[in-house]
């Protein structure tokens, strides 16, 4: 389910010209690759980095002109990191379509990724304080760590909480923290709004992603666009997996599940029922709500555009799993 539009009604014109900017920016500078490139541009993506950049840019003194090449950069940065995850991964569906790797094989998959990178690095070179460019830096270096943490550890089932939010930490909220915090300097936010910026961005990122780990198991295929299970059926330890391991009397049936190549439909609608019959998905959304009260604490209060701060208030509600305008995020699984 993509971002209500309604949430980002502050940043609507602004979000439709930087989508038209994208598609531009790849048809015209990433061939050979555009194909592929272009096809991930438009394969169903939230956008809610690029909507990070601008609403924490629009709290202050907001310049599109100068917020816009740091938008570009982080949707770059994170197109590229999908589908080198996907590569690793051997994902076969991203977004409920087939993923680069899959379509046009590994190779094109790595260097569109690689191309990607290099591209979004390029489009800060426009703006004069270095310091932009380390930052990008710096999340893409803690994203390549999470993968690699992941990666590594990929059959250790004795994987803890803590390492478990370090994980997702450095996988998800990095950019989110570090999208945040570029908006508000592009916006000539004072250091300590530009810090509240980045902890709400990190906050809203562990919340968002304990939440996305939660759809996959109590998501419909129609809302997920593939079918559930899926962390499941790719041996992927996630926090409400973690918990049944811990707390259900047939963990063993969930692991043997994670340790199978092909667990079949059958069995992993089973591993569900078991997950959830464990009090993890409960433990899940307390915890994802937890973060996300923090981040919204962090927000400034006194901000130059009141529209933008009750955004950014939603967006961090919405992705905790609360009924915001009328729908959550976890879809129709679970009442909220």
């Amino acid at each position: 389910m993509p971002l209500k539009r309604d949430i980002l009604n502050p940043i609507k014109g602004d979000l439709k010209e930087l989508e038209e900017e994208l598609k531009e920016l790849v048809d015209a500078n990433l061939e050979p690759l555009t194909g592929s490139s272009s096809y991930l541009l438009n394969s169903g993506g939230k956008r809610l980095r690029p909507a990070l950049v601008l609403l924490s840019g629009k709290l202050f003194q907001y310049d599109f002109e100068k917020v816009k090449p740091l938008a570009i950069a982080v949707e770059f940065v994170h197109m590229a990191s999908l589908v080198h995850d996907d590569v690793i991964d051997s994902s076969k569906f991203r977004r409920g379509a087939e993923a680069v790797n899959y379509k046009w094989g590994n190779k094109v998959a790595v260097l569109s990724g690689d191309l990607l990178y290099t591209f979004a690095a390029n489009s800060l070179t426009e703006l004069e304080d270095s310091k932009y460019l380390k930052h990008l830096l710096e999340a893409a270096l803690e994203m390549t760590r999470g993968q690699a943490s992941q990666t590594v550890s990929r059959n250790d089932y004795e994987l803890s909480v803590k390492d478990y939010l370090k994980r997702i930490r450095q996988k998800t909220a990095f950019l989110m923290g570090k999208s945040c915090l570029l908006g508000a300097k592009a916006s000539d936010a004072e250091k300590r709004d530009q810090d509240r910026m980045e902890k709400y961005g990190l906050n809203l990122g562990l919340s968002f992603q304990i939440t996305d780990d939660l759809k996959d198991l109590i998501g419909t295929r129609e809302e997920l666009g593939k079918e559930p299970g899926n962390d499941i059926r790719e041996g992927t330890l996630t926090l409400p997996i973690m918990i049944a391991l811990e707390n259900s009397p047939r963990s063993g049936f969930v692991k043997d599940l994670l340790e199978k190549e092909d667990p079949g439909k059958r069995k992993i609608r089973e591993g569900i029922d078991i997950i959830r019959d464990s009090g993890a998905i409960g433990e899940s959304i307390e915890l994802s709500r937890k973060f996300a009260k923090k981040a919204d604490s962090a927000l400034p209060t006194s901000v130059e555009n009141s529209d933008a701060r009750k955004s950014l208030a939603f967006i961090v509600r919405y992705f905790s799993g609360e009924e915001v305008l009328g729908e959550s995020y976890l879809g129709q699984g679970l009442p909220v």
